[in-house]
């Protein structure tokens, strides 16, 4: 019986630090998706934002590469077309 106790206290305590931790990561989150829905004259949700991010990494990671191979620009190239067919599928 104690140490069912015990262990109910831990997966409390994990539990609240798992919820602390994702209401800081959700709180930038929540002001970027402000600010696009302010640009896009409509509200979004924290996915399409997501999503938006990742086509705009994509897009940096495609336009401006280092000095990588050709097969490495073609897969930030084929990324960055999945990510904006995602953007388009979820706006």
């Amino acid at each position: 019986m104690n140490n069912e106790l015990t262990l109910n206290t831990r997966e409390q305590k994990l539990d609240v630090v798992t919820n602390q931790l994702a209401a800081a990561v959700r709180m930038p989150l929540k002001s970027l998706t402000s600010y696009y829905g302010r640009v896009l004259e409509r509200e979004l949700s924290i996915k399409q934002t997501l999503a938006l991010l990742n086509a705009q990494l994509a897009f940096f990671l495609t336009v401006f590469p280092a000095d990588c191979s050709m097969l490495l620009r073609v897969g930030f190239a084929c990324w960055l077309v999945k990510a904006l067919l995602k953007c388009r599928a979820m706006l």
